[in-house]
């Protein structure tokens, strides 16, 4: 067996202050430096950040589709409130030309007179008789 030894407290502590708090940092400072294609693993990981760089760049492309999208929706809102506006102007006009008055005023300056007798409704005996009657040619007087 072995003889024990004892162990040196200043190494011991020297240990404990070699390592670094960062120690994960070390996947993402090799992935930025670029060591990380030159390591062994890289044929492993080829896969994987393809798939990242792919992910990556369908966010940004949905991103900006997102966006067109949400320009493209204010132009048209824009556009709506400018139609109704245009529309309940016109309707107003629309009906203050079709005022009884209005109509009687503009066409007075043509010769034409609005009538003070109040119209009458006319009827004609044909009319008057059953429907079936006039289809069965039943001469009724």
């Amino acid at each position: 067996m072995a003889a024990n030894k004892f162990k040196d407290p200043v190494k011991e502590k020297k240990k404990k202050d070699d390592i670094k708090p960062g120690k994960g940092m070390g996947f993402f400072r090799s992935l930025l430096n670029g060591s990380i294609l030159t390591s062994e693993k890289s044929p492993d990981l080829m896969p994987f950040l393809l798939y990242l760089s792919f992910f990556a760049v369908m966010l940004i492309a949905n991103t900006y589709y997102a966006e067109k999208k949400v320009r493209e929706i204010e132009r048209m809102r824009n556009q709506v409130t400018e139609l109704r506006t245009i529309y309940i102007s016109n309707k107003a006009e629309l009906m203050y030309l079709s005022n009884q008055s209005e109509i009687a005023r503009r066409l007075r300056d043509r010769g034409f007179v609005e009538s003070l007798v109040p119209p009458r409704i006319l009827t004609e005996r044909e009319r008057r008789r059953s429907f079936f009657l006039r289809i069965g040619g039943g001469n009724r007087n």
